[in-house]
């Protein structure tokens, strides 16, 4: 692969994988790196970009690429705590990682329910004095979620995350985390085919392995459980962020699959609520996972 694997040993002394694209020949040195943070879900990793990073290679490679895994994902350390992993756990990682290994601001590229770990990476930095203002030069937020629109929502009870998550950490949890997984992909590959991909023959083996891979640890099923409880009402994942949304002085892209029921309506709500909307689009023949089902257009967009 066209890319090298950088270890970042964190400050408890566990650690995780990142994978590093160099840019090509021919990039500009202004141009900023670009940060892919990868979705949540049973044996998603950093993999999840593969195809995407092939084809920014083959467009000239217009800059660096970093793709880290997220604390508690993947099968880079053998026990991963049993910890509830809130959006500004992910986004202080990531923050950290950008000021260690990058020491510029990036251009984060966030893939569906992840968008409020960009927004709170944004929360971090604003206004900070001294050094880097803030770690982002910009956002690409693909296939993001319904954001809210019109007066804040008034805050939830955390009780409905807080029984699911008990519930998650029980011999329960860990029996459906490996039914989820099943055996040889073949539940990981029914559910891509009816949730994930426009298509299914577009769910090839490459995907089906990776994400086979990706869950052998079952210990990653704290972050999964960590999200899906936290997407419940009232949970961390689901607070109103509208107010850091419209607080967003970088330019921001919105990507959407042209599968997805109301795509272009859809689309056309999401940029007005973007303050500084720029190269927005529905990308054909793709529903949620865009990076990987359409990665040739997916690439062009986001360069």
């Amino acid at each position: 692969e066209p890319w090298q694997n950088l270890f970042v040993e964190t400050d408890d002394g566990k650690g995780y994988v990142s994978s590093v694209l160099p840019a090509g020949p021919g990039a500009s040195p202004d141009t900023p790196p670009l940060l892919l943070v990868p979705p949540i879900g049973v044996g998603i990793t950093r993999t999840f970009f593969n195809r995407f990073m092939r084809e920014w290679v083959a467009i000239g490679a217009p800059c660096e690429v970093h793709a880290p895994d997220l604390l508690g994902c993947g099968a880079n350390w053998p026990r991963w705590p049993r910890k509830f992993y809130a959006p500004d756990d992910w986004a202080e990682q990531l923050d950290e990682y950008v000021r260690q290994n990058i020491a510029r601001p990036v251009v984060v590229c966030t893939q569906g329910g992840l968008a409020p770990v960009a927004l709170e990476m944004w929360r971090l930095r604003r206004g900070e004095e001294g050094g880097l203002d803030t770690t982002i030069a910009g956002v690409s937020f693909i296939s993001p979620p319904l954001w809210q629109v019109g007066p804040p929502a008034p805050a939830k009870s955390r009780r409905l995350q807080r029984a699911f998550w008990l519930l998650a950490q029980s011999s329960v949890g860990g029996f459906f985390y490996r039914y989820l997984r099943g055996k040889d992909g073949e539940r990981i590959r029914n559910f891509s085919e009816r949730n994930l991909f426009s298509e299914a023959a577009a769910v090839d083996d490459e995907w089906v392995e990776n994400c086979v891979a990706g869950a052998a640890q079952t210990r990653s099923r704290h972050a999964v459980y960590s999200y899906l409880c936290g997407t419940l009402p009232g949970g961390a994942w689901r607070d109103d962020r509208s107010h850091l949304l419209r607080d967003l002085a970088v330019p921001a892209q919105v990507l959407r699959g042209d599968s997805v029921p109301d795509a272009a309506e859809r689309l056309e709500v999401q940029k007005a609520l973007v303050p500084m909307a720029s190269c927005c689009a529905v990308v054909p023949n793709s529903r949620a996972v865009l990076p990987w089902e359409a990665a040739p257009d997916t690439a062009k967009l986001v360069a």
